[in-house]
């Protein structure tokens, strides 16, 4: 067939490349004669190889190397303006996948020269790209040389050029797995030999994968097993010749892997055992310094060395992992993720310095709203009588946490100085009943004026930033740019962990009853949704179609049919209710915005009505005696409401009643005054 009947893009490959030959001819003409001979040897190779073939792009794979080799001779030159010609002619072959797996890997090695020498970085980064995403024909050696070669320059000096890198690093990496993925899916039935497979092998690592892994997943093996090393600041076994490495980066990675590729590690053994034995320690490892510092020289023994401090951008990123491996990795991960559990916990520690204290917030916050997450705590943890009680944990850490931003004087605040210098036992001579001043904690009170959202205590004023119910909106965990641990504004704290316990009652809903009776009880579109009374914030809660007098219907009689075991709705209730009752108790107190408060009286009706259907009274009279004491005025005493009525209700409890914990709760530890 003569090359004028071939189809016009074949046709217009053939004339593009011989045009780049002739111009390579022309530029090199004065100073590279050897390269001008080497490109119309080249027009004559690609003349003769069109001939034999009837497909022109064949035509190209097959004798891609010859082809290649007058652009492979630019490049060496060194010339700016000759590198830029080959490469745009090199990226021409590419992109019409018209490359041979030995071309490919001739490729690499002369843009690895490129890189030595400084030459054309950003082209260069391009051209890779190019070769790894177009097709997979760069695979093993070849590709760990192409991925390292972006690393090296992600370390340069030029800000440009490790921008770009960085970018380009990260797309490489994805690009590995996405063949994991699209391999899988081309072929469904193939797995792993797992009677073949000796796990033990790998625990040392490994300069070759297992035979028993396909090649793109051999390919994904060794990178995820090198940048574990790397971030361990150990040697790579594949990445040869990647000579520096940042923690920081290799933690961003290793999360865009976990977060992006669950399903290669459900699948791969191999990937699973990676992910158990060397991730997990890997992270408690890194996690030690954060829980061993303790804010304001309260380090027992010598004085912590800087290293052993912890840092904000490992922290972070730390966190992050942390919060991808609970959500989308429990099933497979359920003792390590006890630890991981325990450790945000301790993040909430009043010791701890305030921008951990807000990291673990915001990734308890991404837990709260996943009620199949906390159902599973419950399961997994409290229900198991040797194992930690996580959900338990978590709750009362959220509670104590809420009680600590009222005790714990907050020195960006002048306002806050007077906080508990008036001891515990009286509020300010500021709050005063029938007498509000014109400011209260430099807040302006009085007839006609609004005041502003937030909660007061003690001389402690914290206002409300709203946050949806059922979405989380992390700050702190999206600050990767950031090297310094930044300030945390005054009302941050309060707002997350006040929209953590709602969705905590929101969640608790949706476990103990089918969804459609979750919605019944929230008769308002926005009742758990910690909003602005100026503001109305869109939410997910759909407002049910009823009528009036339906909606007065006794919330217990709408809980009905419950899908969820009584062993475990009532330990769901167990593990909640005193830190619930604690913090709630505290903030409905505290609160000096209608919406705020009605939210807090909404939840703690839900609950409420929760504990009643299971016939939990203890928890269900508390929080209605808390409720109770909520609408009298303040210093109001009055009998019914003493403690002797928790004293009374404590005897059965004490006895087995309904199978409830074996000691009895306070519901809030911090004194609230006389009546409770």
């Amino acid at each position: 067939m003569a090359v004028t009947e071939k189809p016009a893009f074949d046709k217009k490959l053939l004339d593009n490349i011989q045009n780049d030959l002739k111009a390579l001819s022309i530029e090199a003409r004065k100073r590279h004669p050897h390269l001008k001979e080497a490109a119309e040897s080249g027009i004559v190779k690609i003349q003769n190889t069109v001939s034999k073939y009837d497909d022109i792009r064949l035509a190209f794979l097959s004798e891609s190397p010859e082809i290649l080799e007058p652009f492979f001779i630019g490049c060496d030159t060194k010339t700016t303006k000759i590198v830029q010609m080959s490469l745009t002619s090199i990226q021409r072959l590419i992109t019409l996948e018209a490359v041979s797996a030995m071309a490919a890997n001739n490729i690499i090695t002369c843009l690895w020269s490129l890189m030595e020498s400084g030459t054309e970085e950003l082209k260069l980064l391009q051209t890779v790209t190019l070769l790894i995403t177009t097709n997979s024909v760069v695979q093993g050696e070849t590709l760990a040389k192409a991925i390292v070669l972006c690393f090296r320059l992600h370390f340069t000096k030029n800000s440009t050029t490790n921008n770009t890198a960085s970018a380009t690093v990260r797309q490489l990496v994805s690009a590995v797995f996405e063949r994991i993925v699209a391999e899988d899916y081309s072929s469904p039935d193939k797995s792993t030999a797992q009677s073949n497979l000796q796990l033990e092998e790998l625990k040392g690592g490994s300069r070759i994968p297992p035979k028993t892994l396909p090649s793109h997943a051999a390919d994904g093996f060794m990178l995820f097993q090198d940048l574990v090393q790397l971030v361990n600041a150990d040697q790579p076994f594949w990445l040869i010749g990647l000579t520096e490495m940042t923690r920081t980066f290799g933690l961003e990675l290793l999360e865009s892997i976990l977060s992006s590729f669950p399903e290669v590690f459900f699948k791969y053994a191999e990937f699973n055992f990676l992910l158990k034995e060397r991730v997990c320690p890997l992270i408690i490892k890194l996690f030690s310094p954060n829980i061993k510092y303790r804010q304001g020289g309260q380090n027992a023994g010598p004085a912590t060395a800087a290293s052993d401090k912890p840092y904000f951008p490992i922290s972070m990123r730390l966190l992050r992992i942390v919060s991808v491996l609970i959500q989308r990795y429990y099933k497979m991960l359920v003792t390590e993720c006890e630890i991981f559990l325990s450790l945000v916990v301790k993040f909430l520690d009043v010791d701890k310095p305030p921008w951990q204290r807000a990291l673990a917030l915001e990734v308890l916050h991404k837990m709260c709203i996943q009620p199949e997450l906390l159902k599973s705590f419950c399961q997994s943890y409290d229900m198991k009588p040797h194992s930690t009680k996580i959900f338990k944990d978590i709750v009362n850490a959220l509670g104590s946490y809420v009680q600590s931003m009222f005790v714990v004087s907050n020195t960006n605040n002048p306002v806050l100085s007077t906080s508990l210098s008036s001891g515990c036992g009286a509020p300010p001579a500021a709050a005063v009943q029938g007498q509000p001043p014109a400011l209260l904690a430099g807040m302006p009170v009085g007839p006609g004026i609004t005041p502003q959202a937030g909660f007061l205590y003690r001389g402690i004023w914290l206002s409300i930033t709203p946050i949806p119910a059922g979405t989380c909106r992390p700050v702190f965990l999206e600050l990767l740019d950031r090297l310094e641990a930044p300030g945390v504004p005054d009302g941050y704290g309060i707002s997350v962990a006040y929209s953590c316990l709602l969705d905590v009652i929101n969640s608790i809903g949706s476990i103990i009853c089918y969804p459609k009776k979750t919605e019944s009880l929230l008769t308002n579109a926005n009742d758990i949704l910690p909003q602005s009374s100026e503001e109305t914030v869109s939410t997910n809660i759909k407002t049910p179609v009823v009528t009036e007098q339906k909606s007065e219907t006794s919330a217990c009689d709408k809980l009905c049919d419950n899908d969820c075991p009584t062993e475990l709705s009532e330990q769901i209730i167990n593990s909640t209710w005193c830190g619930l009752l604690a913090a709630f108790t505290l903030l409905i107190e505290a609160s000096t915005d209608e919406t705020a408060t009605e939210n807090i009286l909404k939840a703690m009706q839900i609950y409420s009505s929760l504990c009643g259907t299971l016939n939990m009274t203890i928890p269900r009279d508390a929080f209605i005696t808390a409720m109770c004491k909520a609408s009298l005025p303040p210093h109001y005493t009055l009998t019914v409401l003493n403690t002797n009525l928790l004293k009374s209700d404590t005897k059965g409890y004490a006895g087995g009643q309904n199978g409830f914990m074996d000691d009895p709760c306070v519901p809030c530890p911090l004194d609230t005054g006389p009546g409770l």
